[in-house]
C-alpha cells in the first residue's frame, strides 16, 4: 500500500510541476564596443533623438560602473542625445495567455552631477493583454499607457547607484513584445543602462494546482497509514 501511495504522490507532483522561468532576452552590451554618438547597438537602434554613448570600464568619465552593473553601460544622454533605444524587429518575441512576462534591467544616474534625469522603461505590445502590472527597484511607479505600450516613466538623481529594477504583467492573450529605453534629459549627461533581460513563463492553472494538492494529499495519507500501522500493539495469548 505504501508503494501505491508513493507511486501516485509521485505521478501526481510530476505532472503538476509548473514550467520554469525562460530568458527569451539577455544583453549586457558587451557585443557593443565603448564609442561617443552611437545609433546602432547590437540588439537595439536609436528611434528617437540623435545617439547614446557606450561607456566601458574602465573610462576617461568618472563613471563608476558598480555592481550589479558591469563591464560596458549605456548612457542615454549620449552625446550629444538624448535618445530612446528600441530593440530590432527582427528579435521576435512572444509570450503566450497566462504567461509572466517580466522586463528587468540595472539602470542608475548620470553619476557626474546630481540633476535628476528622467528615464523610461518601455514596452510596445498591446496594453489590453497585461493584467496585474507591477513594478521594483527605481520602475516601482510612474506607470503609464498608450495605444500600443506600457511604460514606467520616473526621475533619477544623478547620485543614484545602479539598481536592478523590473516591469512584471500577466498576459491575457498570446502578442508579441518589444522593448525600449529613453530620457528626455538633454544636458549630455544621462541615466545610465545595463543588463537587460526579458523572460517569460508559465504561471499554473487551476489544475495544475489541483494535481499538487492530489499529491500532497497523497504523501499524508501515505505518513498517516504509517503512524496508524505503527502504533498497533501485538499481543501474544
Amino acid at each position: 500500500m505504501r508503494f501505491i501511495y508513493a507511486l501516485a504522490a509521485s505521478a501526481a507532483i510530476t505532472m503538476a510541476t509548473p514550467a520554469s522561468a525562460a530568458t527569451v532576452f539577455t544583453d549586457g552590451f558587451e557585443g557593443d564596443d565603448p564609442d561617443l554618438t552611437v545609433t546602432t547597438l547590437d540588439n537595439w537602434t536609436v528611434t528617437q533623438g540623435v545617439s547614446v554613448d557606450v561607456v566601458g570600464s574602465p573610462n576617461a568619465f568618472t563613471i563608476g560602473i558598480t555592481p550589479p552593473a558591469s563591464g560596458n553601460v549605456i548612457d542615454l544622454d549620449g552625446t550629444p542625445g538624448p535618445a530612446t533605444i528600441t530593440s530590432n524587429a527582427s528579435l521576435n518575441l512572444g509570450f503566450n495567455a497566462g504567461d509572466l512576462v517580466t522586463f528587468s534591467f540595472d539602470v542608475g544616474g548620470a553619476q557626474r552631477n546630481s540633476v535628476a534625469d528622467n528615464f523610461q522603461a518601455i514596452l510596445f505590445l498591446d496594453p489590453s493583454k497585461v493584467s496585474g502590472l507591477t513594478g521594483t527597484g527605481l520602475t516601482s511607479t510612474g506607470f503609464g499607457s498608450t495605444a500600443n505600450s506600457i511604460f514606467s516613466s520616473v526621475s533619477i538623481p544623478g547620485s543614484t547607484a545602479f539598481t536592478t529594477s523590473s516591469i512584471s504583467f500577466i498576459a491575457t492573450g498570446a502578442g508579441t513584445i518589444r522593448m525600449a529605453f529613453g530620457t528626455t534629459s538633454a544636458d549630455n549627461i544621462g541615466p545610465l543602462l545595463d543588463n537587460v533581460r526579458l523572460d517569460v513563463s508559465a504561471v499554473p492553472e487551476p489544475a495544475t494546482w489541483a494535481m499538487m494538492l492530489l499529491g500532497l494529499g497523497f504523501v499524508g495519507g501515505a505518513m498517516r497509514a504509517r503512524r496508524r500501522k505503527q502504533n498497533v500493539a501485538v499481543r501474544y495469548a
